[in-house]
């Protein structure tokens, strides 16, 4: 445990002392021909944080047996950062990076040497990112934004990795409508090349804000969330939300084939779970840039399943419902500061 403690507050610390913000709090600089991205009063963008998060008390399946594991949680610890590289009125490009750390920790494993579920209770799950983003106004009403991303995402033992096994390359494009300060809406497409596999993904998103209280936040299929502003320092979201994780893992279990190494397997697996979850999420600004974010909720497991790849089967874990939490400190630089 003080390991996965240590080591993200450690990158936290080293990564904010640069200078952050985060494509939905990039500003413009003050051109009436040029529209900029984000309806007033909605929820602020992370330039940089430090985030743990966890699902609670749950039950996992083997195809192994009819009784159920007990995971009494996993815990994931997350430190991100976005840096601004190019701020003109015309293009704005800026660079991220995230690091993540998750582990489970189990109750209790059936059977007792089921292997998959004892290398997930013995290892770090890692995801370590690099991202690119570009926002392009196009006039006073349109604009276009894209993001190229790499993440390896595994149970390597080193710090992070650049094996091509745990790699997972996005390509996010986005064509956006701002109607006024209070509404914008647009349409996108994600492209995904992975070790698990490839998809093309449309996707959608509608912002508006309908008074000094009340807006609301969609993308289209993942998330749709009602907005409540108490005032301009805290602010309430509730609604749903899809959450997955991917991940490529050594599992090693005893066996007697040409995988064997020193009497024990070397099997590659992917191992991937997914839910839906019902969220409500406060935040608060506690002084200057800084605030806090605190999400709790109710966890809906829609798959969870595991691939040998040596044995090229898909393996179904039913996974049972669980709540969830999240606490998140972060910077958020106010909308108009590079513009001052």
């Amino acid at each position: 445990m003080r390991k996965i403690l240590c080591t993200p507050v450690w990158l936290f610390v080293v990564l904010i002392t640069h200078a952050q913000v985060d494509v939905s709090n990039t500003v413009i600089e003050t051109n009436t021909g040029l529209c900029k991205p984000g309806v007033s009063n909605s929820a602020p963008g992370k330039g940089a944080a430090f985030t743990y998060s966890f699902n609670g008390n749950y039950k996992l399946r083997s195809p192994e047996t009819q009784m159920s594991s007990k995971v009494r949680r996993d815990e994931r610890f997350d430190a991100q950062l976005k840096i601004p590289v190019i701020n003109s009125p015309v293009f704005k490009f800026l660079i991220g990076l995230k690091y993540t750390l998750e582990r489970y920790h189990f109750d209790k494993i059936i059977p007792e040497n089921y292997p998959l579920f004892r290398r997930l209770n013995e290892t770090d799950l890692k995801n370590t990112g690099i991202a690119a983003y570009a926002v392009c106004p196009i006039n006073e009403k349109y604009y276009t934004s894209f993001r190229l991303s790499a993440n390896w995402q595994g149970d390597y033992k080193t710090f992070a990795t650049i094996n091509n096994r745990f790699a997972v390359y996005r390509l996010a494009s986005v064509f956006g409508i701002k109607k006024s300060d209070h509404l914008e809406y647009g349409i996108g497409l994600l492209v995904n090349k992975g070790f698990k596999n490839n998809s093309v993904v449309p996707f959608g998103f509608y912002n508006q804000t309908f008074d000094e209280h009340w807006g609301l936040e969609m993308t289209l299929p993942t998330s749709i969330k009602l907005r409540y502003n108490f005032s301009e320092q805290s602010m309430l979201l509730a609604g749903t939300e899809f959450s997955s994780q991917t991940y490529a893992m050594m599992v090693y279990e005893p066996t007697s084939n040409p995988y064997v190494v020193n009497g024990v397997e070397k099997a590659p697996y992917h191992y991937k779970r997914s839910s839906l979850d019902a969220v409500v999420t406060f935040y608060r600004q506690l002084a200057g840039w800084t605030w806090i974010q605190v999400k709790c909720g109710y966890s809906f497991k829609l798959k969870s399943e595991a691939r040998d790849l040596p044995e090229r089967i898909n393996y179904e874990l039913k996974s049972s419902n669980n709540v969830l939490g999240m606490v998140s400190f972060f910077i958020a630089p106010p909308r108009d500061y590079l513009a001052r």
